[in-house]
């Protein structure tokens, strides 16, 4: 059992360090390509840090959390 959630715990793993490859090559491409990008990473970045700050003291603290399960 020990071996299987060590397993899926390496696949997770794999697929978050994945995504945020994917991320930082999304911001990239939208600070090199400008408008011409059919995504809006940083909008989209911006928006979501925005909604945190709006929430006040409980939204500094979920930032918080969010960000300490990214530094993992």
């Amino acid at each position: 059992m020990d071996a299987v959630f060590k397993n899926l715990g390496g696949f997770i793993s794999g697929i978050v360090g994945l995504l945020m490859s994917l991320l930082g090559l999304g911001i990239v491409a939208e600070i090199l390509l400008g408008a011409a990008t059919p995504f809006a990473v940083i909008d989209n970045i911006t928006g979501l840090v925005a909604q945190f700050t709006n929430s006040g003291f409980v939204g500094l603290v979920a930032l918080l959390v969010v960000l300490s399960f990214l530094k993992k």
